[in-house]
């Protein structure tokens, strides 16, 4: 037999607001309480005005829609939409299955790209790069249809606020992540804010292209600052959409001093990141009333402890008899200790041994609680993707750092200064200093002495945390985790820094910034990854030290990041299987990256 479960502090958490019953805590009322902003019913909130001319989400119920709408103090029966939205994949979609599609279009792609089946996948590829309607005639009717409501976005997303509300259908209901659909709504239009800033870039329309990506890295930060954990997955995927964006992608249109100071100018007014402590409050809550749910109502015990339960054994054990008391004081337990040193309970896989422990009622009970903790989401994954989110924002500001020094001295910084022997000097980052807002360390340096002399060492154990990826579980301050790779044919070398304009008509995906397995000083000049390292490609994690030195590599799963020469980050994967374009080739993949190295990389179609 189970035995009730008590309303308390030690058990569950808050004792009010209580539901209807009053045997019952009402989460979901403690949850808006706690984290819904006191002008999210007004006209300061963006959200709000999405719904009030886009209406609702797809697959959103009627009843969902009403509960958000009267959150949001409008009436869901008075919403008549003004703009509709279409994002660009579900065009194309529609287009390569209509009477209109062009099939002439299918030359410009790869020989062996041209199967009706990858049409509109070939066709949406194009997209990620500054495009032109001569090269997508199609999409002309895509701008003039979406243009009112991606306009529409970029100024929400400048209100206030942009807090999207929680929907219950009914009491019964147990508090989770009910905004799945609006997510992918928010995924939408972050891909529509990015295919229009492409077309803008290709236009010459750089102002207009910056306001786009500016949207979609506000939108990114409004969504991360959201209730739950997958809000907050949410908003470094919409970052890491503007983020890949090539503002300097138009070798035609190039970006000007102005511009790019009016795009810092703005990332740096953006709203702060959400993070994970934001939202421990709600998934305490979500957990509790899972426990809870599962206390009261045998019928919604049933239902959902297949799902919370990692293995049938413990489902029929909880049958046996469960001490919700026990499991909630448990579940408590476990998220002090997190929330205190970040701990994680490991997983303990069934035996026979163990099986036979949860013969006991406490000791089920307890376990209970763990696969309640692990279902909140995978931390070490939350962990893992927040980290690589903020290393790749600083990986940007380094890149657009090295843009912005071109346009000041006419070439990129070499990879480091000499003295008139021919001897280092100074890295790299020490003359990006200024660009990345430490121009007081910058001028306390003496450039015309070595990185080590006398003076200078004083500033070796310098905390730049720009120079630092957060991921890497060693690196600390006076050390760097971003590199240049220095030879003749890539984009930086000792002494004197290269032009740009040297690197050709398809230079725009040139490779300028790399990180690197081992940390090292960030004044250190003889450190830089050497063309003959980098062209043996990228490292996967968990390598030996011993072959990581001088290579590329990162401590971020499956994936490495790099700055280039457009001004995007994007992430390559060192799993060569990840490339179906490539046919699983070593070799191709080899080739195709050292291309970039060299920003010889004519094809783009199959490269991302």
């Amino acid at each position: 037999h189970s035995r009730t479960l008590y309303i308390s502090k030690e058990t569950t958490y808050i004792t009010e607001p209580l539901k209807s019953d009053g045997k019952q805590v009402d989460y979901f009322a403690a949850l808006r309480q706690a984290t819904y902003p006191p002008n999210i019913a007004t006209d300061d909130n963006g959200y709000r005005l999405i719904i009030e001319h886009l209406g609702k989400a797809p697959d959103t119920t009627p009843s969902e829609f009403a509960s958000i709408c009267g959150q949001l103090g409008l009436d869901a029966a008075a919403i008549r939409p003004a703009k509709k939205y279409q994002a660009p994949d579900d065009f194309l979609r529609a287009y390569a299955e209509g009477p209109e599609f062009d099939k002439s279009l299918l030359k410009a792609l790869p020989r062996d790209r041209r199967s009706s089946e990858e049409v509109p996948e070939m066709l949406e590829s194009k997209l990620a790069w500054p495009w032109t309607l001569n090269e997508l005639p199609m999409m002309a009717a895509w701008l003039e249809e979406n243009g009112p409501a991606l306009d529409l976005i970029g100024e929400a997303v400048r209100k206030l606020i942009f807090h999207m509300p929680l929907a219950l259908q009914s009491e019964g209901e147990l508090l989770s992540c009910e905004s799945w659909r609006e997510m992918l709504r928010m995924r939408a239009f972050g891909q529509g804010l990015s295919v229009r800033a492409n077309y803008r870039i290709a236009a010459g329309d750089l102002d207009g292209a910056i306001d786009d990506v500016v949207a979609c890295n506000r939108l990114g930060r409004h969504v991360g600052r959201g209730t739950f954990h997958t809000d907050l997955l949410a908003g470094i995927s919409l970052e890491g959409t503007a983020q890949s964006i090539g503002i300097a992608g138009s070798l035609e249109h190039p970006l000007t001093k102005e511009r790019l100071e009016r795009l810092l100018a703005e990332l740096d007014c953006l709203p702060p990141p959400g993070t994970l402590r934001d939202k421990a409050l709600a998934e305490r809550f979500s957990g509790l009333d899972a426990i809870q749910g599962f206390a009261c109502n045998k019928a919604l015990r049933e239902e959902y402890l297949g799902y919370y339960a990692a293995d049938p054994w413990l489902h029929s054990a909880t049958r046996a008899g469960v001490d919700w008391n026990v499991t909630a004081i448990r579940f408590n337990e476990l998220f002090d200790d997190h929330l205190a040193t970040g701990n994680v309970p490991s997983y303990r896989p069934f035996t026979l041994s163990f099986a036979a422990s949860l013969l006991s009622k406490r000791a089920r009970s307890g376990y209970l609680a763990e696969i309640v903790f692990w279902q909140r989401d995978s931390y070490d994954m939350i962990i893992g993707r927040t980290r690589r989110g903020d290393c790749c924002r600083q990986m940007q500001r380094i890149t657009l750092a090295m843009l912005g020094y071109e346009l000041d001295h006419g070439t990129l910084p070499p990879a480091w200064t000499v003295d008139a022997e021919g001897n280092p000097l100074h890295s790299w980052r020490v003359l990006l200093l200024p660009y990345l807002g430490h121009q007081v360390i910058y001028e306390q340096i003496r450039l015309d002495e070595p990185w080590d002399s006398e003076h200078n060492r004083q500033f070796h154990g310098e905390d730049l945390a720009v120079y630092r990826c957060p991921s890497d579980p060693v690196a600390g301050p006076g050390q760097t985790t971003y590199s240049v790779v220095v030879g003749p044919d890539v984009a930086f070398q000792p002494g004197q820094g290269k032009r740009l304009a040297d690197f050709g008509p398809h230079s725009d995906d040139l490779i300028l910034l790399v990180e690197r397995m081992e940390p090292v000083g960030w004044m250190d000049p003889g450190q830089e990854i050497t063309q003959a390292d980098a062209d043996k490609g990228m490292l996967a994690m968990g390598v030996a030290p011993s072959v990581t030195t001088g290579r590329i590599g990162s401590h971020h799963l499956h994936a490495h990041s790099f700055g280039f020469r457009n001004g995007a980050v994007r992430s390559l994967s060192w799993d060569v299987t990840d490339y179906a374009s490539f046919n699983n080739s070593e070799k191709a993949m080899l080739e195709w990256f050292q291309r970039l190295l060299r920003g010889a990389n004519a094809d783009k179609s199959c490269a991302w």
